[in-house]
């Protein structure tokens, strides 16, 4: 049997190959889980005290997310720190079932799955905040943590422990091959350098450019997330992320047809940079940003961070707006 009985998967149940930070199958843990009949990812609930924090903030959240469309996405900008406006800015949230994993019972946070129908998914994990730390962890947790990406996180308030692109500007030998980058390259990034990750995670060609509608359709998703921190007084989230995502496949589509100078269908933003029509209903965005992973979310009466709003969470998605926003001010494609 393999380490937490990976080879006794139940019937129905694979490994997600599309995670990218993490505990993984790869470093011998029990990872993320993918449903093959549901379109919905399993996360593991990990130690106690996480699962039960992780499970009340999205029990919260779930009658909201009951009254939306299951492809929402709004046009509307965030103006108050609600839940209803935080459900929207979540994967939608099925429950917490349990499975036999290994001849043991495991309890599971069952999500949809955010690539669902993409062919080539392209995902890159974004941990937010300068401190990563709750209030509850131990000294020794702490120095840990403090130690961890400290050149980003000092500068930018965020770190990147994973991504994973299809390259479509490779030469044809190398097409579209699939590069991963894990926390190992993740630790390497500094203020002079973590403009190279978002490069090559954003499929820029060699000389530098970029597309316009797959950073319009991001940043439109992270400003969103941006309009409520900046208003919510609800929440400390430590060791959060705001994963970003789209399909490479559907960027060389879109990269082709812009070429081509014939008109774009799906996520096309105006040229003054305003939002545009809603998503059609019934299908996915392209390319889309979702806040993850809250084992680590505290309200304020749990925290003793002494201010009203999420400043440690704040400043590492105003640098993430920051850093896309950069991409608007060149050339693209």
């Amino acid at each position: 049997m393999a380490r937490n009985g990976l080879n006794e998967l139940p019937n129905g149940v694979t490994l997600c190959e599309t995670q990218v930070a993490g505990h993984t199958a790869a470093q011998g843990c029990l990872g993320l889980l993918k449903s093959s009949n549901d379109g919905t990812v399993l996360k593991p609930t990990g130690k106690l005290q996480c699962g039960i924090r992780e499970i009340a903030f999205y029990e919260q959240l779930k009658p909201l997310q009951a009254m939306q469309l299951a492809t929402e996405r709004s046009t509307d900008p965030v103006t108050t720190g609600s839940l209803q406006q935080l459900s929207c800015l979540v994967p939608r949230y099925y429950g917490h079932p349990k499975l036999p994993i290994g001849g043991k019972e495991m309890e599971f946070i069952q999500l949809e799955d955010l690539t669902e129908g993409y062919e080539q998914p392209c995902i890159m994990d974004v941990k937010i905040g300068r401190r990563t730390w709750d209030p509850m962890a131990t000294p020794e947790k702490r120095k840990a943590e403090e130690s961890k990406y400290k050149a980003c996180r000092q500068t930018f308030g965020l770190c990147i422990p994973g991504f994973q692109v299809y390259s479509v500007h490779d030469s044809d030998d190398r097409k579209d091959r699939l590069v991963r980058h894990g926390k190992d390259y993740g630790k390497q990034l500094t203020e002079s350098n973590i403009r190279d990750a978002f490069q090559l995670f954003l499929n820029a060609t060699p000389d530098g450019r970029v597309n316009q509608e797959l950073v319009h359709s991001l940043l439109h998703d992270v400003r969103q997330i941006q309009g409520w921190s900046h208003c919510q007084t609800t929440f400390r989230l430590y060791s959060s992320s705001v994963l970003l995502l789209y399909d490479a496949a559907h960027l060389k589509t879109v990269t082709s047809m812009k070429q081509s100078n014939k008109s774009l269908t799906r996520n096309d933003h105006h040229s003054d940079g305003t939002l545009p029509a809603a998503e059609p209903i019934n299908r996915r965005p392209w390319a889309a940003a979702k806040m993850i992973d809250f084992a680590h979310a505290f309200t304020k009466e749990t925290d003793d961070a002494g201010t009203t709003r999420d400043d440690n969470y704040i400043q590492g998605v105003d640098s993430l707006v920051a850093i896309l926003n950069q991409f608007l001010e060149i050339d693209t494609i």
